[in-house]
């Protein structure tokens, strides 16, 4: 891809993927849609009528005319491109989860939870919610990156419960599932990067 072409889709991706927000400096961030869904459905029932209803909203995101524009545009590089937004949104995402007073609450929304409560629960949500949700809906291309990039974006806020994390994932029973994930590092490897 030419470096106009690139320009001119990541310019193209940025006026899709934020938009003003009224009466308020900060832009909105589209790409934070899926997310939303899959935390609404995955805190439900996790019914097969909820994962469906789950996976509608996450098709119909990624099926908008923009976004399919944009593919068309980018040729061989559109994956690589949504990936990267999926990836950037995960960690926006949960980054916001950890930092938002409103996240942590408990007791009809009336006590904040503590940091470390917080911290348990945006883990069980992403360990024990989204990824579950997201392996049981099959056949979107982008479920597979969604799985990793939740996932990584876990490991880089939460550095201090890699071994929660790599727990969890090795308890995954479906050989292909589990390998969707990127390989953890000891802590030798990790100090010598």
């Amino acid at each position: 891809m030419t470096d106009s072409k690139h320009d001119n889709i990541r310019e193209q991706m940025d006026k899709f993927r934020y938009f003003p927000l009224e009466g308020r400096k900060e832009k909105g961030d589209r790409f934070l849609q899926p997310w939303l869904f899959c935390h609404v459905y995955a805190s439900g029932s996790k019914r097969k009528g909820e994962i469906k209803r789950a996976y509608k909203e996450v098709i119909r995101f990624f099926g908008q005319k923009e976004l399919q524009n944009m593919r068309k545009d980018a040729g061989e590089d559109a994956d690589r491109i949504i990936e990267a937004e999926i990836y950037d949104s995960a960690n926006v995402y949960l980054t916001i989860c950890r930092d938002d007073d409103g996240f942590g609450k408990k007791l009809f929304g009336l006590l904040r939870m503590k940091a470390d409560e917080k911290e348990n629960k945006i883990i069980r949500d992403v360990y024990n919610g989204f990824i579950p949700l997201l392996a049981r809906m099959e056949d979107f291309a982008e479920r597979l990156v969604m799985m990793r990039a939740i996932d990584l974006a876990c490991r880089s806020i939460y550095p201090q419960r890699l071994d929660d994390m790599k727990a969890w994932i090795d308890s995954i029973e479906d050989a292909d599932v589990r390998s969707v994930f990127d390989a953890f590092e000891t802590p030798e490897e990790a100090s010598e990067s």
